[in-house]
């Protein structure tokens, strides 16, 4: 059955009738919020984090919930994908720089032939780039379609297919190279960033995550506890950071960058998020999280510092 058509007044009585409270953030000042800066059905999402109780005649209710603490987690998870989304276009980058200095370094590889044999694995992938919109990438194409050499085809790739082939020249020259498989991770943060989908929708750790054992092991091998680590890397936003984390750290060559990045990152996450930590101070799910993270891009942050 289709549910109806509510406007924001609406929203608002609904909202209220599932126990979420305007104790702190009034109702004029979240009419406005959802009028001007989000929509209900994404801000809701984020209440996914809190406790629920049912009960016939009832309904869904949450315990613990004010409009407040949606705001909030709606605000952090913005300010947090335009951070990322320069972490992870930065891994891209220089994943690029990686295989191209890897591939200057090789005598037994001209940088056309593994690309021969890319193409001729990957049937498909002549189809894949002529669906290319933009001018910079068809030009190229229509130049090099049928003698790619490795410096112009990752100019037209998608970072999946870039990843593809990253994998098939390492797995075949065993240089040294940050591993495809903590790439797909950071991927998958990049998709979800470049799709302005939630990140902190859903805190709870999940038992079928997957790579949560590479996650699990970077975090051990920082100095955090085990049994901490063992917990909240089974959540995907924290699983995410740590790897890509870890991915920026050992593919980012330039100390600036990395400097730069980091800075934006801890003003973010160590001092902005304590803003109104106490607004999640009763919630066993996002407190553990926000605190975990801070340990996360702490221990970076403090890395850059004693290089320089």
């Amino acid at each position: 059955m289709a549910n109806n058509k509510l406007n924001l007044e609406g929203q608002i009585q609904q909202m209220k009738s599932k126990n979420i409270g305007f104790n702190i953030v009034k109702e004029p000042e979240a009419l406005e919020y959802l009028a001007r800066h989000t929509y209900y059905f994404r801000l809701k999402h984020y209440a996914e984090n809190y406790e629920k109780t049912k009960k016939p005649g009832v309904g869904t209710r949450y315990v613990d919930l004010e409009f407040a603490y949606l705001k909030e987690l709606s605000l952090l998870d913005l300010y947090y994908r335009r951070v990322m989304f320069n972490l992870v276009q930065d891994v891209e980058h220089y994943a690029k720089i990686q295989l191209l200095n890897a591939l200057a370094r090789n005598k037994k590889e001209n940088g056309y032939s593994i690309v021969s044999e890319y193409m001729e694995k990957r049937k498909y992938m002549d189809k894949e780039l002529s669906r290319h919109q933009s001018k910079y990438a068809k030009g190229l194409i229509e130049k090099y379609n049928g003698n790619f050499a490795v410096w112009n085809i990752i100019e037209v790739q998608t970072f999946s297919q870039f990843i593809d082939l990253y994998q098939m020249y390492f797995e075949k020259y065993q240089q040294k190279h940050v591993e495809a498989k903590y790439l797909d991770t950071v991927k998958m943060l990049r998709n979800s960033i470049a799709h302005n989908n939630c990140l902190m929708f859903n805190l709870h750790p999940s038992a079928t995550a997957p790579d949560t054992d590479l996650a699990i092991k970077i975090a051990v091998d920082m100095g955090l506890d085990e049994n901490e680590s063992r917990v909240l890397n089974h959540v995907s936003f924290i699983k995410e950071l740590n790897i890509t984390l870890f991915v920026f750290w050992n593919i980012v060559t330039s100390t600036e960058e990395k400097h730069f990045q980091l800075e934006l990152l801890h003003d973010l996450v160590n001092k902005r998020f304590n803003r109104h930590m106490y607004y999640f101070e009763n919630n066993a799910t996002v407190l553990p999280v926000l605190k975990y993270a801070q340990k996360l891009v702490k221990y970076y942050f403090d890395m850059i510092h004693e290089e320089k």
